[in-house]
């Protein structure tokens, strides 16, 4: 049943709400939920300049809330007493005193939600910054990759700009917490670019995690940029085939394509061997069960290793066939638990370090049953980072924005979400290259005016 218009005298516990207003009117995470606790019900009474409904069919029954009674928010300490212990007046007047105090001086809710609003423009612009460099990177890489076909010196010359570009972007930890975002979420018809792009980024992530050079770290991030670049060989009906090749295929594929992108960049002048043996190598795999020519560990590069990861990573990732595709905390769990045997271990610790439990662009169930987009890692506590919440409800320029390390411990992830399981409406809503735009009506300072405004006005 829809929701229907609720009167503030009929306000009760059990009611599942629904507040229509602004965002800022009120001091809830979210504008519909289930009334649970009086202090709730009584700070939706005094609300002003909002209309509420409630919705008949999740809400529960109006007996079973007629003779409860809700458990105390604190445990009144100063009345407990030892057996035989007299009481003190005295005592008790400091606990209720420290009590009161410590009541006199609450956290402002619409206060922190202004904050947090603020820290969430401020985010938006940053990854709009970030977001504008990542695409000119985009773009310079598909003539790079014509110029390499072709045999141009000049794609060399331009690569190594590129992967120069992404050095200097990644080398503050902010930037690189923003290109997460963008980089985990493939546009459509850009899927062999962005993931020559992926494997670049994040291969420069390790590298300058595993403090590597900047000399080894660029040359790291050449191979990684180039690793696939024999699969250009291959018809786009060959590629377009990749995730249901049979057993057959896929070796004939993973044997040639390293080997024709090697024949490839070798035609360029002084393109780094380091970069070289990338490219021929990221199919090998530890034991000796990859390809082209079944190396083992002390055979393949720490180079190589590393692309090797990151290249799994975002292959499980990015699945050709998008029902197969992980989420990137299961990709992760996969290459920790599943692949001891086969990938560097001191690469793939490496990479979840610096992407964290739940990376940024993962999309996400929370316990109040509302979903969202993980938009930043708290460095301190990994499983409570910042999340954009999707509320049907809600403004599409009022984003509803949740500091988990800030919020009650009640609030927290519950499981990540394959995007092809959600609508495509949710789905657009939530993507993080929209995010870039979240605010398209206002400039940043008339956005932050706007919700002041708000404010005031309820």
């Amino acid at each position: 049943m829809a929701f229907v218009p609720l009167h503030t005298t009929a306000l009760r516990l059990g009611l599942y709400i629904k507040i229509e207003g602004s965002w800022f009117s009120h001091p809830f995470p979210t504008n519909s939920f289930k009334i649970e606790l009086t202090k709730d019900l009584e700070t939706i009474r005094e609300l002003t300049n909002v209309k509420l409904y409630f919705d008949p069919d999740r809400s529960d029954p109006e007996m079973a809330h007629s003779n409860c009674t809700e458990k105390p928010d604190r445990v009144q300490v100063n009345n407990i007493r030892k057996p035989g212990e007299e009481s003190s007046d005295e005592s008790e007047a400091d606990l209720t005193t420290n009590s009161s105090e410590e009541d006199a001086v609450p956290e402002n809710p619409i206060q922190r939600k202004i904050a947090q609003h603020e820290a969430f423009q401020v985010y938006q612009e940053h990854l709009q910054a970030v977001g504008g460099q990542f695409q000119e990177v985009v773009q310079e890489a598909k003539q790079v990759m014509q110029d390499v076909i072709s045999g141009r010196p000049r794609g060399l010359r331009t690569a190594e700009k590129i992967v120069g570009e992404l050095y200097e972007i990644l080398d503050i930890a902010d930037n690189s917490r923003a290109l997460l975002n963008l980089i985990g979420s493939n546009e459509p018809n850009e899927e062999f670019f962005l993931h020559a792009l992926n494997v670049c980024s994040l291969s420069l992530m390790v590298g300058q995690d595993l403090g590597f050079s900047r000399e080894d770290a660029e040359k790291l991030a050449l191979g990684a940029l180039f690793h696939d670049i024999g699969e250009l060989r291959f018809s786009a009906e060959q590629l377009l085939r990749k995730g249901s090749m049979s057993a057959f295929e896929r070796k004939n594929f993973l044997s040639t394509h390293p080997k024709f992108g090697v024949e490839m960049v070798e035609k360029l002048p002084n393109f780094p061997y380091e970069a070289i043996d990338v490219i021929c190598r990221h199919h090998e795999r530890l034991n000796g069960s990859g390809f082209p020519a079944g190396k083992k560990d002390p055979q393949i590069s720490m180079f190589a290793k590393i692309v090797m990861v990151v290249d799994e990573y975002d292959e499980l990732c990015h699945h050709p066939d998008p029902t197969k595709s992980l989420v990137p905390s299961e990709a992760l769990s996969y290459l920790y638990v599943k692949c001891r045997h086969t990938l560097w271990q001191d690469a793939v610790v490496s990479l979840i370090s610096q992407l964290g439990v739940y990376p940024p662009g993962s999309l996400v169930n929370l316990s109040n049953q509302k979903i969202g987009i993980v938009t930043s890692v708290n460095l301190a506590n990994r499983l409570r980072p910042v999340i954009l919440v999707y509320d049907e409800s809600n403004s599409s320029n009022e984003p509803i924005i949740l500091n988990l390390s800030e919020e009650d411990e009640s609030l927290s992830i519950v499981s990540a979400i394959r995007p092809v399981d959600l609508s495509p409406r949710i789905r657009e809503c939530l993507n993080p290259r929209r995010i870039i735009s979240y605010f398209p009506s206002a400039s940043p300072a008339e956005s932050r005016v706007g919700a002041l405004n708000s404010l005031a006005g309820s």
